[in-house]
């Protein structure tokens, strides 16, 4: 009986007790794995996934826009001229014997004293190697954006970068660097979008001077590299019809009606960064509820057309694009080099896509209503900073009475 007044007065005092001595600690996350996402199956209102999607849109809107530019190119049979214009080529590249043409509709505004190259890579079949030829002291710059548009590779007169052959890699790619090579540049995505630019001055004689150091840029796969720099006479690109345009202004690369029917294959093509693992899986949530839920699919394409029409257009002024450098002028801000920067990247990804780093260019622009002003009209206009070379354009996309002043500020 003792034994037994004894147990029931230490089953007492244990429920008594306060829980802070029986307390045991839950584990605190330390990685982005360790953090619960949202839970499958929850009910969502139409005001959340609104509110989900338009976020999603704006953040989403540059990565889209790259794929679907990448799977035009890949309709190339070989390096020409798109529309006879735009040099596309895919898993290569394709050069422009000249300044660009003001007829071409694929970036709003593009350097107009530089003869660019272009090309689509998918780095997850083989490395691509690409030649540095000596530009002696000629500017150039080969500018190499991954499936966000950040730039991967400091490759220019900027860095010091030496002629030869380098090789570019994807993210998992873990082969021997074959000899010769100079350097190695990853890029975190399989696909890449590679802009070399090569200056020229704006009298024939330059132009004539320039053509044998452009035909020595070339990219090809590496199981073309035999240690020999390839030439390419780019003056005879064929030339393939250019998309059926879809309306005034730059040609348009993301299509709200079927935005977030391509947005899952484009999220897993590109792993979240480094803290954007819940951005990944909160999108993601959404997107295999509207999988499964046709009314919140269509909540999601209605929500992508609404964004498109009121969030995206404003892009193209420069006030709302960047960050104001005084009198009028605005500058860009984490250019090619985004980060978390949402905003940021895709005013750029909507009004000059393919910006080069600060370290490579630094442009300054701004936007006036004036008539006068065409988009080949290369006329001096004030500059915001010293050793600036200025011009007027009317850019893609823009009113017809809108000029656009953009300043190339030499960083070396």
């Amino acid at each position: 009986m003792k034994n037994i007044r004894t147990q029931i007065i230490i089953t007492a005092l244990a429920i008594l007790a306060p829980a802070s001595l029986f307390a045991q600690q839950i584990p605190i996350p330390t990685t982005a794995t360790e953090v619960p996402g949202p839970a499958a199956g929850t009910a969502m209102t139409t005001a959340y996934v609104q509110s989900v999607a338009r976020m999603a849109y704006v953040w989403g809107w540059p990565l889209v826009n790259m794929a679907n530019r990448g799977a035009a190119f890949s309709k190339a049979p070989e390096p020409g001229l798109m529309g006879g214009v735009i040099p596309v080529a895919f898993n290569r590249n394709a050069m422009l014997t000249g300044y660009i043409s003001p007829d071409q509709t694929f970036i709003a505004c593009p350097n107009q004293d530089v003869a660019y190259g272009a090309g689509f890579m998918t780095l997850d079949k083989e490395p691509i190697v690409f030649q540095v030829p000596d530009f002696a002291d000629r500017f150039w710059v080969y500018a190499h954006y991954d499936a966000r548009t950040d730039e991967f590779s400091e490759i220019g007169k900027a860095y010091g970068t030496k002629p030869g052959f380098y090789l570019m890699v994807g993210p998992s790619w873990k082969g021997e660097t074959p000899a010769g090579i100079a350097a190695v540049v990853r890029s975190s995505t399989s696909l890449v979008f590679v802009v070399p630019r090569i200056f020229i001055d704006d009298n024939a004689e330059d132009q004539k001077a320039v053509q044998p150091v452009i035909n020595q840029v070339v990219y090809y796969p590496l199981s073309e590299f035999d240690g020999k720099m390839k030439t390419k006479d780019w003056s005879k690109l064929p030339h393939f019809p250019a998309p059926k345009a879809t309306g005034k202004g730059e040609a348009s690369w993301v299509n709200p009606d079927t935005f977030f029917d391509e947005l899952p294959a484009v999220m897993k093509s590109v792993p979240p960064l480094p803290g954007e693992e819940a951005l990944y899986n909160w999108i993601g949530s959404v997107l295999e509820a509207a999988a499964k839920d046709p009314k919140i699919k269509q909540t999601l394409k209605d929500t992508a057309i609404a964004a498109e029409r009121e969030m995206i257009p404003p892009f193209l002024q420069w006030r709302y694009n960047g960050r104001a450098a005084g009198n009028g002028w605005n500058s860009p801000v984490n250019n090619a080099q985004w980060g978390t920067d949402y905003l940021n990247r895709t005013a750029t990804a909507k009004s000059n896509m393919y910006d080069n780093r600060p370290e490579e260019t630094n442009i300054s622009t701004r936007t006036t209503t004036a008539r006068a002003g065409n988009s080949t009209d290369r006329t001096p206009t004030p500059s915001p900073l010293p050793r600036a070379r200025c011009h007027r354009s009317r850019a893609s996309g823009r009113s017809p009475y809108t000029t656009v002043s953009t300043c190339f500020i030499p960083t070396r």
